[in-house]
């Protein structure tokens, strides 16, 4: 992890020194979320997961360079989960990570409207969880039955929209893809995924 961090610190001081555009980001994202759950018999039990409406938001950093490259970094927090049913009972689980990521993409600059996408790699950390049986519920985090660590990719597609020379206005379609497993049962293997709607402001950090 240290290593990982270095390099990306390396990475971010390079990327500085050639920067034309940077910024700072606030925003925030309405999700759907769901779970890819294989239960112990290697069977998939997607279609008997129910999605659930969560939400994000997190402040960040942004460069755009002059080969149109985006670099996109920040910290933020998410929620997730899923609903399940069955024979009768009702499960539900709600988790909330504090999340960092990191990614770049490229964006194809007009005047007013620009269209971009960007690819980030996440890790999340498990700061609480419940789990609801029918109306009983049950802390995950102190139990411990989900992994506090989660890892992934998100795909961002967007538009930008500049509202002056030193604020601009963007909207986002995402999928969150997750590619760790968060159960600690062995013979299960669970993994967060969300698609949705982000908006934020960027704010020029250079005349």
């Amino acid at each position: 992890m240290k290593r990982i961090i270095l390099v990306l610190t390396l990475t971010f001081i390079s990327l500085s020194s050639k920067a034309q555009e940077p910024s700072f980001t606030i925003e925030a994202s309405q999700l759907v979320s769901d779970f890819k759950f294989v239960n112990s018999d290697n069977v998939k039990q997607n279609p008997d997961y129910q999605t659930v409406f969560a939400g994000s938001y997190g402040i960040g950093y942004r460069n755009i360079f002059r080969n149109n490259v985006i670099f996109k970094a920040g910290l933020g927090k998410r929620n997730g989960g899923a609903n399940y049913v069955y024979d009768g009972m009702n499960y539900s689980w709600r988790l909330e990570y504090a999340e960092a990521k990191i990614g770049g993409g490229y964006i194809l600059k007009r005047r007013v409207f620009s269209p971009y996408f960007v690819l980030n790699g996440y890790y999340g950390y498990l700061l609480r969880g419940t789990q609801i049986l029918n109306n009983e519920e049950f802390n995950i985090t102190k139990s411990g039955i989900l992994k506090k660590s989660d890892f992934g990719i998100i795909g961002n597609i967007g538009l930008n929209f500049n509202i002056s020379n030193f604020i601009s206005a963007y909207a986002e379609g995402l999928y969150l893809y997750g590619l760790g497993n968060i159960e600690k049962d062995s013979g299960q293997t669970s993994a967060n995924r969300s698609y949705g709607i982000t908006l934020g402001l960027s704010f020029n950090l250079t005349e």
